[in-house]
């Protein structure tokens, strides 16, 4: 068959690891950046004031209508900073939006506005969570608590919103007293497509339900809109709603998610509408909500609420992934390296699908043996030419060959398929679990969760697939396949320079352990007679 279903596989499965690269570069797009500007204060889009739902509500902890001693601030000062041990934040002073949340070793959760070498916008800054609709403050102040710091936000018509801050933990509470019912602005919807490409998703909770949607997908038209797709509606209004966050360094858009803003509005549900996610105050003027800026680390997510721990993005093939972190992390409690534990991660898979792979190669040997029928066969219908009828009854007659000694030639394109799942599953675990972030293996390697500084994994990997390709039995035309033996490993090696080093070393290992199992198979390996 001169391994035509080889070279079918092999381009069916780059096309879809092409595909699959283009959709996300479609979901989470890069810009080109020259320099970076702080977001200029806009003023907020007028609201008319909601009167209070008369609903009964529990008792709110209201904020002190004390007014605590003031922290100067300059008059035209536009926004204002608060540092922790964890967070470095950053406010709008006049609604009281969060603007902006640092973690502690320079990760900035939200994007900023962006401009190109010609000094053109290409993106703008991120509007904002938190705040008040159709407010202005004229005063902000600081209280220092025994468990942390108090901003205080208010104003000459009596309303206040405070952001009480803890010294240890993610967990923001967030109060709002008003006698005008306005809302708070839980989570602002961006503008435009500029605000919206380089966020990640917005989504809303249940108990055992997460609805997610990409807020490029709610602002800009659909690749396929000429089809007839359009865009998406944002997640119905809940109780628990939130946003991925965080971006990598030196990145300008969000293509990994560890971290999230989360917010629990319990028993409450917020309202959603073209502004984004709000909510108004009870009867009495009075809401207190929680706010989690934090990273997507599960015993952290189910302190703050157990619905929050599905926020942890695994993608398509999810179930796999949860599976194989579960694996991973069991293993990293005997051996504290990410790196080491991916490792016996990989002999332990491969030791799982060391029958499958077996009867793989068994089966690509076997068809060695069926060689010789096969070139047989080719010479009586040479003769005939590119006759299409002739060729049909050549693979009949091949494929009753086949069967007549209970061989299936497609058997050894199984455990390929089946790697498939797994290729992309550890992918998708090593872009959204925060256990793997930047965590170190040895050596050039400190961040399994990016790529391989010096492209020495890739490389080696592309070299494991040559010598993989070059002891593997096969049969058809010399020329070709001397093509895939060059071909396969160059594309895999250029396609896994840009891929998370922990996944080039789960592949590098899986490779090597397949090198020992073939030279083993093939060693021990004794041809079959063939009846014809």
């Amino acid at each position: 068959m001169k391994n035509k279903n080889l070279v079918i596989f092999v381009v069916l499965s780059m096309a879809l690891l092409l595909a699959y690269s283009f959709v996300v570069g479609k979901l989470y797009p890069a810009k080109p950046v020259a320099m970076a500007a702080t977001a200029p204060v806009s003023s907020q889009t007028p609201l008319q004031a909601t009167p209070a739902a008369s609903k009964p509500d529990a008792p709110a902890a209201t904020p002190s209508a004390q007014t605590p001693p003031a922290t100067p601030l300059s008059p035209n000062a536009a926004s204002h900073t608060l540092k922790t041990p964890q967070l470095n934040l950053t406010w709008r002073i006049e609604d009281g939006a969060l603007v902006q949340a640092i973690w502690n070793d320079g990760t900035k959760f939200f994007n900023e506005a962006q401009k190109n070498e010609k000094g053109e916008e290409t993106s703008k800054a991120f509007p904002g969570i938190g705040g008040v609709l159709h407010t202005q403050f004229q005063q902000i102040t600081e209280e220092r608590t025994p468990n942390g710091v108090k901003v205080h936000f208010q104003n000459a018509e009596g309303d206040h919103l405070v952001y009480a801050i803890p010294d240890k933990g993610y967990a923001i509470e967030v109060g709002w007293t008003t006698r005008r019912g306005t809302h708070l602005d839980l989570i602002h919807r961006p503008a435009n497509e500029k605000e919206a490409q380089a966020l990640g998703r917005v989504f809303t909770l249940k108990e055992k339900e997460i609805t997610a949607v990409a807020w490029a997908d709610v602002l800009k038209d659909p690749f396929f809109s000429f089809l007839g797709f359009k865009r998406k509606e944002m997640p119905p209004a809940a109780s628990l709603v939130g946003m991925d966050a965080g971006l990598d360094k030196g990145s300008t858009a969000q293509r990994t998610h560890y971290f999230a803003a989360l917010w629990d509005v319990s028993p409450h549900v917020t309202e959603r509408d073209e502004r984004g996610y709000h909510l108004a105050p009870d009867k009495n003027g009075n809401l207190t909500a929680r706010l989690y800026l934090g990273p997507k680390e599960t015993s952290q997510l189910t302190a703050f609420g157990t619905p929050f721990a599905q926020v942890v993005d695994f993608g398509f093939f999810g179930a796999v992934a949860k599976v194989f972190f579960l694996v991973l992390f069991w293993i990293h409690r005997f051996v504290p390296n990410w790196g080491w534990s991916i490792i016996l991660f990989t002999l332990l898979l491969r030791m799982l699908l060391w029958p499958l792979n077996t009867k793989s190669t068994v089966n690509m040997l076997r068809m060695k043996d069926f060689e010789p029928h096969q070139k047989a066969l080719q010479a009586k219908y040479e003769k005939f030419g590119g006759d299409m009828t002739k060729k049909a009854e050549m693979q009949k007659e091949l494929m009753a060959l086949y069967k007549k000694n209970n061989h299936n030639p497609m058997g050894g394109c199984l455990p390929a398929i089946v790697q498939m799942p797994v290729f992309f599953a550890l992918w998708s675990m090593l872009n959204a679990v925060y256990e793997l972030r930047h965590a170190p293996w040895l050596g050039w390697i400190t961040d399994l969760s990016a790529q391989d500084p010096h492209y020495v994994l890739p490389v080696l990997l592309g070299v494991s697939m040559l010598a993989q390709q070059a002891i593997t039995p096969a049969v058809g035309d010399p020329a070709q396949r001397k093509m895939m033996l060059f071909l396969m490993p160059a594309m895999m090696t250029f396609f896994f320079i840009s891929m998370p080093s922990g996944l080039c070393l789960y592949y590098f290992v899986f490779n090597i352990m397949g090198l020992a199992q073939t030279w083993w198979l093939r060693r021990n390996y004794v041809g079959q007679e063939i009846t014809a």
